[in-house]
């Protein structure tokens, strides 16, 4: 290495150090990768990998101190990656839930832990579950079950007997695609269905933990019957949402000019609504306290405002329901009004990290969900986006008069909207595959009704229920009223979500790393984001979809043709995937048959390229297509000695390996990739891909 060389190395080193204030930042970042290799894995790791943080502890301790203090930074780097990795095991031994493997029809008896209520049905949480009659069935946690059958009856507390169909919970939709089985095990749900019987209530559950979520989950119900019996359906939904978290009741339509209007995030209660729930209880009493003069001399009225306002979050999260996202949003603003009372600096991007580190550690899994990786993308930019501008900002809301605070204040929304909304992009893009084109727009006109006019009517019906009262349900009707508005006539323009299609969870860490490098480091070494994110944007070039998706069950696939658009075997089939699928697709399912495609009794024959693709209905048909198909998809299974075409792949590979995809690659090579086959053998991947050890690879 010349001498040069040595000297440009040592300026990039000096700006590192120069930045050593910031180093905490990246704490979170490094246990996020320790977390993100343990569900990289293909196999479940084994107990010993718990002792992980050992060898790069003793390596930090023995380098601590001495001369070449800085190679220390290596054994603490793998110190914070080995903490993620370990906490994720150690967290997976503590939910150890079992799973059901198959469909069952049983009837059981069980606690119901919470209750979800719509208008047409309801949907239980269950608990401390038994089985009548049957022994074969695992041991499940909980359920999660709906039903359409006397559950008004029914409330969180009480010990039930019911009928049931129960069902594993669903395997992701495409090769990739959302892990609900992973979703549903940490949330130690085992199984799901619904009842086929009345719901018998034999009594009240005793057990004090069961009965402190129960407390929690009754008074969520009790607040929503009153909501429903008090408002008009067209806002008892929304105002259920942000009072309980509970979405049941909200209309489809609803919720579809939401999403498509960028104004879902509304719905669920997130640091957003913790944020003004906590905001304005913390306001209103140092205004209250500050017109005492005693109290305001000889008090310190800010800390017990950030006290009260402390309580007030607890009391919602606590009525909320108490989910991952909700105590992530607790510990996020917590850290704030914490902050406030031992005199530090409330926003900070240190505060922020050190909440995530917290959440990451007791609830690993929350990193590989869109909440989490939203909320805090949204943060940190908006945080960091404050430190620069914020003084100046604040600066010119009081050197003039109302007219100039009110110009502040909407430039604040417009910036705020936008970095939020430029931050959260590319991960509702790879989650969700669509952006809202005017979220902008909607956010501008909603979040000021949500901040100034739903958000306190809800502070005053919390302070009102116990009495009855329902009139501030009126004022915070009225103003979600404006919003369902703001949000059906933004969703109705034209090209108002973007079906854009997701890519890969390697460009994923790519952004998230390199707009973290950019919004960490102070120094102009975070000038170097820029080259490495024109390298990034060259790698989507070479992004591209499934040629052809086939579901879990058969019954459903999509064709890719090669003009490019996209075509479904069916729209009555399996409808959920499909709604799923167009997000990976990337774009708008076509509605006319697909060209070249010929169907008879027996099944459908499609021609790509040089290669015949069957899709067989019958045992006739399969026989028949074995003689002359390059490709066999079929929903039944394919003989033994159907071994001419290249690639067969009939119920059982479905059955065992979940959704397929496929892609044709160069030379007439295919490659196929599979739900179960990316997954692993994991604790929450179904027992009939895990016990097939002599599988072989794609």
């Amino acid at each position: 290495m010349t001498l040069s060389s040595w000297y440009n190395l040592e300026k990039l080193t000096d700006q590192f150090r120069s930045d050593r204030s910031r180093w905490f930042l990246w704490f979170p970042v490094l246990i996020g990768f320790g977390i993100a290799i343990y569900f990289a894995l293909p196999m479940e790791p084994g107990p010993a990998w718990l002792a992980a943080p050992v060898v790069p502890a003793l390596g930090l301790l023995w380098l601590r101190g001495r001369a070449e203090s800085g190679y220390a930074l290596i054994p603490g780097i793998l110190l914070l990656v080995a903490i993620g990795f370990s906490a994720s095991i150690l967290r997976t031994q503590i939910v150890d839930a079992p799973v059901l493997q198959k469909k069952a029809v049983t009837e059981l008896r069980a606690s119901v832990l919470e209750k979800s209520t719509g208008y047409d049905s309801a949907r239980f949480l269950l608990g401390d579950i038994s089985f009548t009659g049957q022994d074969d069935l695992p041991k499940l946690h909980h359920i999660r079950l709906s039903s359409r059958t006397n559950f008004d009856e029914v409330r969180p507390g009480q010990v039930i007997r019911v009928k049931a169909v129960l069902l594993p919970p669903p395997e992701p939709a495409y090769p990739g695609g959302y892990d609900f089985q992973r979703h549903s095990y940490y949330q130690s749900i085992g199984a799901v269905g619904y009842s086929i019987s009345a719901f018998e209530i034999l009594g009240e559950d005793s057990d004090f933990f069961p009965r402190l979520r129960q407390l929690s989950a009754g008074i969520r119900a009790r607040i929503a019957d009153f909501v429903m019996a008090n408002t008009p359906p067209e806002n008892a939904g929304f105002i259920i949402a942000i009072m309980t978290g509970d979405k049941s009741a909200i209309p489809e339509e609803q919720l579809d000019n939401m999403r498509f209007s960028g104004l879902a995030h509304l719905l669920a209660i997130s640091g957003m609504h913790m944020g003004m729930i906590g905001g304005l209880i913390f306001f209103a009493v140092r205004f209250l306290l500050a017109l005492m003069p005693y109290v305001a001399l000889y008090y310190p009225i800010k800390k017990i405002a950030a006290v009260v306002a402390l309580l007030g979050l607890a009391g919602y999260l606590f009525v909320s329901g108490m989910s991952v996202s909700a105590v992530r949003a607790f510990i996020m603003i917590s850290a704030l009004f914490v902050a406030i009372c031992f005199d530090r600096t409330a926003l900070s991007l240190r505060m922020v990290a050190m909440a995530a580190v917290i959440i990451l550690i007791l609830y690993p899994e929350s990193l590989v969900t869109a909440s989490f990786q939203m909320s805090f993308a949204a943060v940190f930019a908006l945080i960091s986006l404050y430190e620069q501008f914020g003084p100046w900002l604040g600066g010119f809301a009081r050197s003039g008069g109302i007219i100039r605070r009110s110009l502040a204040y909407l430039i604040g929304i417009v910036l705020t909207s936008l970095v939020a909304g430029l931050a959260t992009a590319p991960f509702a893009l790879y989650h969700f595959g669509q952006v809202a084109a005017y979220s902008l727009i909607a956010n501008f006109l909603a979040v000021p009704l949500m901040g100034l006019w739903v958000m306190p009517g809800v502070i005053l019906s919390f302070i009102c229920y116990p009495f009855g009262l329902s009139f501030p349900l009126v004022i915070v009707g009225s103003g979600i009223d404006m919003i369902l508005r703001v949000a059906a006539e933004t969703a109705s323009w034209p090209e108002a979500v973007q079906f854009l299609g997701s890519f890969s969870v390697l460009q994923l860490i790519a952004i998230t790393v390199i707009g973290l490098w950019y919004i960490i480091w102070r120094q102009p070494v975070r000038w170097l984001a820029l080259p490495m994110l024109g390298i990034l944007f060259l790698s989507f070039l070479f992004n591209r979809s499934p040629d052809i998706l086939i579901s879990e069950s058969g019954n459903l696939y999509a064709v890719k043709s090669e003009e490019g658009e996209t075509y479904l075997s069916t729209r009555r089939a399996d409808r959920f995937e499909a709604e799923r699928w167009r997000l990976v697709m990337g774009e708008e399912i076509a509605e006319e048959p697909l060209p070249g495609l010929s169907c008879d009794p027996y099944g459908c024959v499609y021609r790509s390229g040089p290669d015949i693709i069957a899709f067989p209905a019958t045992m006739a048909g399969v026989e028949a297509d074995c003689k002359r198909a390059d490709i066999i998809i079929s929903r039944i299974p394919a003989p033994r000695d159907c071994r001419a075409p290249r690639l067969v792949i009939d119920k059982f590979d479905l059955w065992r390996e979940g959704a397929h995809g496929l892609y044709f690659e160069a030379a007439g090579q295919i490659h196929v990739e599979t739900g179960n086959g990316l997954r692993g053998n994991r604790p929450w991947v179904p027992l009939r891909y895990r016990e097939r050890p002599e599988r072989t690879a794609d």
